[in-house]
């Protein structure tokens, strides 16, 4: 028996697949484990095989057939037949069930089985996103009383809060080149200082996501090896556009101006960091505008045209997860220059993600955003005029009709340039601020072999190997 020592960030609320509770990065990280979808992203981020062994995609991207593998079943010992993928639709799409899923197949006019092994869903409209989000937090599960049971690789045994997860090899994986390993616990240390403790100890083999600040002394002191990969990963600040100040763009604009990304994103986002004024670093997609320069005179000089020139006191909020409080700390140092006093509240997570940072109340929150699959999925999940994630209340009609056209495109050029245009729309109001992108970042030590990162954040560690510890 070969055991794996995992170490994440943070623990989730639930692990309730494709619930409101569990749409969240630390959530679905677990879940992939546990359970397949019918397509995957591979690890240079293009689509691939999971549960379904092809598919095909109608002319006017309305209607997509998929042919399921025969030998799939669930950790139940069900067969995951055509059925079984309707039925676990039709119960998170269901109103009762609250699912975000729901946001994201607006449309979906019904699913048809064809055969055990065949099933097709039927849009309305055409539907460009509908692929990627099925690989991106789409869980194909049994419908049982315990959940997470799905496919994947490993099954879930317990889940003792403050303790850790414990998992152990499916009988029926279908790994191609599976490892050798047959049970994997995941513990989680938020704290920088407790992360950093747990692995000079030799009691981690992998590190998810670690913050630049730290990754590199581990490595030097040869205690890990850490590799990155390239995703669209963000630290953002996201500002309340309902009420003053950040009601005023100007405002919004002198907060952009006074805060100098270039040492935030060295000092926090690591190897692979850069600065980046968009929501989507694809530079096909950027608007031909100004880009936000550090210029904290013309800050001050928005602010007093704003009526702030005396200065301002406002309500920050962030996770206390690392590296986020450094973060939060280094904004204030370089906001304090133009006469704003920043009132820093930072909570666990969760409930930061999704209670606290949805509800409030703050005038800033700062926010890292995890790479969405989609630009659909970013954009009508986080800024549509009443968004399910669309914390600062922004909106803007015209940008909703570009979500709209551009979703429904499939002309990929045409469609480039809606988003691009949407992107330009979207920097003029600047709702949100994004301060740097980041690569992700994982480390393990020279134990573990056969695993490498992956751009959106998942763990695959089916065709990982141990050595002793």
């Amino acid at each position: 028996m070969t055991d794996l020592r995992l170490l994440f960030k943070h623990e989730m609320i639930a692990l309730d697949p494709n619930g409101f509770n569990s749409d969240s990065s630390s959530a679905t990280v677990v879940l992939k484990m546990v359970c397949q979808s019918l397509v995957k992203f591979d690890h240079d981020g293009l689509l691939a095989p999971d549960l379904a062994l092809n598919w095909t995609i109608s002319p006017d991207w309305t209607r997509f057939t998929f042919e399921l593998d025969p030998a799939a079943r669930f950790h139940s010992g069900r067969r995951c037949d055509s059925e079984a993928v309707a039925a676990c639709f039709t119960n998170f799409l269901h109103p009762a069930t609250n699912s975000l899923l729901a946001h994201d197949y607006a449309g979906l006019e019904r699913i048809e089985v064809l055969s055990s092994s065949r099933i097709a869903f039927q849009f309305s409209s055409p539907t460009t996103s509908f692929l990627k989000n099925l690989a991106w937090r789409t869980h194909i599960v049994d419908d049982t009383q315990r959940q997470p049971v799905g496919t994947g690789p490993f099954r879930l045994v317990r889940w003792q809060r403050g303790e850790g997860i414990w998992l152990e090899r499916f009988d029926g994986d279908r790994t191609e080149h599976p490892g050798n390993v047959t049970s994997a616990r995941i513990r989680f240390a938020p704290q920088i200082e407790e992360r950093l403790a747990v692995v000079r100890r030799g009691e981690a083999d992998l590190v998810e996501s670690l913050p630049g600040v730290a990754a590199a002394p581990l490595a030097e002191q040869g205690l890990i090896t850490l590799h990155s990969a390239p995703a669209q990963q963000k630290a953002t600040i996201c500002f309340n556009c309902r009420a003053a100040p950040f009601k005023d763009p100007r405002v919004r604009f002198a907060f952009a101006h006074a805060i100098d990304r270039k040492p935030l994103a060295q000092t926090f986002g690591g190897a692979g960091s850069s600065v980046v004024d968009d929501l989507l670093s694809d530079p096909d997609l950027a608007p031909d505008v100004e880009s936000l320069q550090f210029d904290p005179e013309r800050a001050k000089w928005l602010l007093t045209q704003a009526g702030y020139g005396a200065g301002l006191t406002l309500r920050a909020a962030a996770t206390n997860v690392a590296p986020v409080p450094g973060l939060a700390a280094a904004v204030a140092a370089g906001l304090a220059a133009i006469g704003v006093s920043l009132v820093p509240t930072f909570y666990d997570d969760p409930p930061w993600w999704p209670y606290t940072y949805l509800k409030g109340p703050w005038d800033l929150a700062f926010q890292s955003s995890p790479g969405r699959p989609h630009p659909d999925t970013l954009f009508s999940r986080e800024l549509r005029s009443g968004g399910p994630f669309n914390a600062g209340g922004y909106g803007n009609p015209r940008v909703d009709e570009l979500m709209d056209a551009a979703r429904a495109c499939t002309d990929p050029d045409q469609q480039r340039g809606l988003y691009v245009e949407l992107q330009r729309l979207v920097r003029m109001d600047l709702p949100v601020l994004v301060l740097f992108s980041s690569a992700v970042t994982v480390g393990w030590r020279d134990s573990v072999t056969g695993f490498a990162p992956h751009p959106m954040g998942v763990v695959d560690i089916s065709t990982v190997d141990v050595s002793g510890h």
